[in-house]
């Protein structure tokens, strides 16, 4: 909720401030705004206000005025959040059903369920982790561990780090409400495995847990046991070290347990098992030559004895150990393993094949490599679209499923090596819920631990329910980096099915070559920092930005040079255009180096796009606003023609304009490489003014530009304060944000209201965004939440989305959120706006009075073969009534009404039903059902 705090009397924010009427004269405009002196533009800035009521100080805004209802919001609002959708995958192994029919993903915050034949989500089961309290130290709760019953393939076990474990129904979507709890709060995996009992068979969980830093048990449980509250379970191992991974197999007869370069074995002597109570293992371990990061077992059971074991680990160096039978090798004392080394970097997954002849595994390299054991050859399938962190093989071995580091998952025929399903979620950045396994080698970089810029996000006026994201090649590239954060691909992401559609590179990639420099460096890749459609979505323009690390610019040192100027000298900086295909494929049209330039690259702070003329314009750190349009291409005075016989365009600039306050800036400082600058443009409405928001050193301007000629027609001083990061037009207003957000009205000349942003870190301003809804005359504010202890933004920070309108200075909602937002925008067709947040969740926000607009979510799906059904004939079909042929006879053609015959409907009246909101925000099906109804049956006639 907003804090409104009263001390004395005085309000922290802004107040209403009419401005003096405006002289129609551009030069006594001009004038007025020189005579205004630094201490009148703070009285603009921080004015008394009225009567403040107390709300809580966990809060990013601090608005001006407190009006009787809810505290700081609108009692006329009934905006809400929609349940979240998607998510980001965890490293845990996919899981099979016993049919193959469908592949169960856990991701960070809910197990979902999907087709293996058509790729379709079938249901999403939220997880209810509670959030820690992020004033607090301690690490957020966080899913560990995922296992199919080995009794019940209906139902999946899931285990929580803070020691509680649930028992869902994966078909029916139940059970996720009520978790069982052990006496460990931290669990690092489980493992679950049938044992026979003399009357019944029954599943047996297997724990790691944390004791101390560095001890570890292993503690069984059984589903009775935690029924009747038995959380301590039976200890079957402990050991001091600190704890890796856990592997139960061979109907409970072998338990493996990694724990940094120590293996534990432990294996179940007796033939037969009384009760649980009488589990014993005898362990033993043994050291490898290199960090454990992955492990597989492969037991083989004669009449229900295992008479051999395979082990195969992968280590943090790219070496892979197989143990053949080490079992035998540890009751002879001479176990040998076999060494294979394919990869450079970690082994992030590795697996047996069914039958033990072949080896799957896969790392950094973005390559499936399959090894024959007897044969030591490699055969290998390369070029994957990211970093190999699980895969699992299928129940009959026919396939293989492949989750990527990128937050997609896919299957692979093992005949063919082709991929039969795939599921890709959003693919921005997030913080992950464990470290990633090459941190298990010290490296000479570091990835970065928060996100410090928002995801560039738009949606695609031809297609509105696509969304067009800037990523980069999954987690470990995008943040292997160091603070910079790589996203050179744009992610185009359907809401309507919910599934990534497509990738395309707008800046230079690697994704498939070395990504590493021969002293263990990570390649940066340039970072794409804005995107623009044009208003018929058939054009995109891209800003991209690459800077060579500081380590390599010492060569080109010169004088009194610093690294730091060194590198930014050799900055590189792409303004491009692109023409939008149907199919959403990218062609690059025009390229523009260094667009904005001086004696150096200039950033280019922003782009806007025309809502009437397919130009845009864009603000640099020179002060000047470009305008560009498109022209033919000639070629000997000819236009010159693509293969569909069309003439080809190009871009250019068709005009420069160079803001007053640079100007001004020369002729009173003197002018160095280390100003700060920042600025952001809007066009209006209809298209015929161009606001230009801009900022040197300690002066801020914005100035109203005539697109058709150039002009300056004005100059608005005084509402700019700090950085500016973003400016809007609705209407006859402007929506600026900077460390305020503020609502200019440009007819009256007034500053309707403002609310002031509380003080936080450089990332938590860059992640502070807005967006507008010209549809419902809204704009919604997302803010991260200050920290009282740190100022990093990582694991554990939250954001804040408030929602105003103009007609109204209260908010129409305040919403605080459990993860950072990381990108806002209007939903395209509707009264609301879309949310993606650190969790590579999307959130729906709308106005329920308007338009009850619902994401729809997946929790009460169900599955075709779970759900008894009708035969066709029976359920669709409506069974008319027998007629006699005496009946028939009796019927006069001339006599029957209109009304009597069957409904014709247009096709276009049933389109209508469906597109009253877009996909990803439909109303309740009974409401489309009821419009279809309707259009069907005929209305009665009333008798005379």
């Amino acid at each position: 909720m907003p804090s409104k705090t009263d001390t004395n009397g005085d309000s922290a924010s802004l107040k209403k401030r009419k401005r003096e009427p405006k002289d129609d004269s551009a030069q006594a405009q001009q004038k007025k705004h020189r005579r205004k002196t630094e201490q009148e533009k703070a009285d603009a800035l921080n004015g008394e206000g009225a009567n403040q009521t107390s709300h809580t100080d966990d809060t990013s805004l601090q608005p001006i005025n407190g009006h009787s209802g809810l505290p700081g919001v609108s009692s006329q609002s009934q905006w809400k959040v929609q349940p979240p959708m998607g998510g980001r995958m965890l490293n845990i192994d996919p899981i099979f059903s016993p049919d193959e029919k469908f592949l169960i993903i856990t991701y960070n915050t809910s197990i979902q369920v999907f087709s293996t034949e058509s790729s379709l989500p079938i249901r999403r089961i939220p997880i209810p982790l509670t959030e820690t309290d992020s004033e607090n130290a301690t690490t957020p709760a966080h899913i560990v561990a995922t296992s199919l019953s080995k009794t019940q393939g209906a139902y999946i076990w899931v285990a929580c780090s803070d020691g509680r474990i649930w028992n869902i129904n994966w078909r029916l979507g139940t059970g996720s409400d009520t978790p069982f709890t052990i006496t460990s709060s931290n669990l690092v995996d489980m493992s679950v495995d049938a044992i026979d009992l003399p009357n019944s068979k029954i599943d047996v969980l297997l724990v790691l847990q944390n004791t101390t830093p560095t001890s570890a048990q292993i503690v069984a449980h059984t589903r009775e046991s935690l029924l009747e509250g038995k959380g301590e379970g039976l200890l079957l191992h402990s050991f001091d070290q600190s704890p890796q991974m856990l592997r139960f197999a061979a109907s409970g007869r072998l338990i493996v347990a990694a724990a940094k370069t120590t293996l534990h074995i432990g294996y179940f002597k007796a033939s037969k098992v009384a009760s649980i109570d009488t589990l014993k293992f005898d362990f033993h371990s043994f050291d490898l030559p290199d960090i454990i990061s992955c492990l597989d077992v492969h037991p083989v059971l004669k009449d229900k004895k295992l008479i051999r074991a395979d082990v195969v680990v992968g280590c943090a160096r790219g070496a892979i150990y197989l143990y053949n039978d080490v079992l035998s090798g540890i009751a002879e004392r001479t176990l040998q393993p076999t060494k294979l080394h394919w990869h450079r970097r970690a082994v992030h997954s590795v697996k047996l094949s069914r039958d033990g002849n072949y080896l799957i595994s896969g790392g950094a390299e973005t390559v499936l490599v399959l090894w024959q054991i007897d044969a030591g050859r490699t055969e290998t399938l390369p070029h994957l679209s990211a970093t190999i962190e699980n895969i699992t093989i299928s129940p009959r071995g026919a396939s293989y499923a492949v989750h990527l580091d990128d937050n997609s998952t896919m299957v692979l025929s093992t005949a063919e090596m082709k991929p039969t399903m795939y599921v890709s979620g959003i693919q921005s950045l997030v913080l992950e819920e464990t470290p990633s396994k090459e941190s298990l080698v010290r490296r000479v970089w570091r990835s970065a631990d928060e996100i410090s810029a928002p995801v560039v996000a738009t949606s695609n006026p031809r297609n509105p329910s696509q969304m067009f994201l800037c990523v980069g090649n999954g987690q470990q590239a995008t943040q292997g980096a160091g603070t910079t954060v790589s996203a050179p691909l744009v992610q185009v992401f359907d809401l309507a099915s919910f599934q990534g559609v497509s990738k395309h590179a707008i800046a230079r990639t690697s994704s498939t070559e070395a990504n590493i420099t021969r002293d263990g460096q990570p390649i940066m890749e340039p970072t794409a920092t804005s995107l623009s459609f044009s208003k018929d979505g058939k054009w995109l323009a891209s800003i991209d930005e690459w800077q060579p690390p500081e380590r390599d610019t010492a060569a080109f040192l010169t004088g009194s040079k610093t690294v730091a100027e060194a590198a930014r000298q050799r900055k590189e900086i792409y303004l491009k255009f692109w023409e939008v295909h149907e199919d959403n494929s990218l062609e690059l049209v025009t390229r523009v180096n260094e667009a904005h330039h001086t004696d150096l690259p200039q950033a280019i702070f922003d782009v806007a796009s025309d809502p009437v003329f397919s130009r845009f314009a864009t603000i640099g750190n020179d002060g000047v606003v470009r305008f560009w349009s498109t022209q033919y291409r000639i070629r000997d005075g000819l236009a010159v023609k693509g293969h569909d016989g069309e003439p080809l365009r190009s871009w250019h600039c068709s005009r420069a304009v160079t803001l007053p306050v640079r100007e001004k800036q020369e002729d009173l400082v003197e002018e160095t490489r280390k100003v700060f600058r920042s600025g952001a443009v809007a066009y209006s409405e209809d298209g015929s003014i161009l606001f230009a928001a801009y900022r040197v050193s300690t002066e801020g301007l914005v100035v109203a530009i005539d697109t058709q000629t150039g002009t300056i027609r004005d100059v608005i001083s005084g509402i700019i304060r700090g950085e500016v990061r973003s400016i809007q037009s609705m209407g006859s207003c402007l929506i600026l944000l900077s460390e305020d957000i503020a609502v200019y009205d440009t007819v009256s000349d007034e500053l309707l209201y403002s609310y002031k942003l509380k003080d936080t870190s450089l990332a938590a301003k860059r992640l502070t965004q807005l967006a507008v809804n010209h549809q419902s005359r809204t704009f919604a504010l997302a803010a991260p939440i200050p920290h009282p202890r740190q100022d990093k933004l990582k694991k554990g920070a939250r954001s804040e989305l408030t929602v105003f309108s103009l007609d109204d200075q209260e908010p129409q909602l305040v919403q605080q959120f459990p993860h950072l937002i990381t990108s806002v925008l209007a939903a395209p067709g509707s009264s609301g706006f879309v949310v993606v947040d650190s969790a590579a969740q999307i959130w729906a926000v709308t106005d329920a009075v308007e338009q009850p607009l619902i994401l729809k979510p997946m929790d009460h799906m169900t599955m075709d073969d779970t759900v008894e059904t009708q035969p066709v004939q029976d359920a669709l079909v409506l069974q008319d009534e027998e007629v006699s042929d005496e009946e028939m006879e009796d019927v006069d053609p001339m006599e029957v009404d209109d009304n009597d015959h069957a409904a014709v409907v247009a096709q276009q009246h049933v389109v209508q039903a469906f597109n009253v909101a877009p996909t990803f925000a439909l109303a309740p099906l009974d409401g489309s059902f009821s419009q279809l109804a309707a259009m069907w049956c005929a209305k009665p006639t009333s008798s005379e």
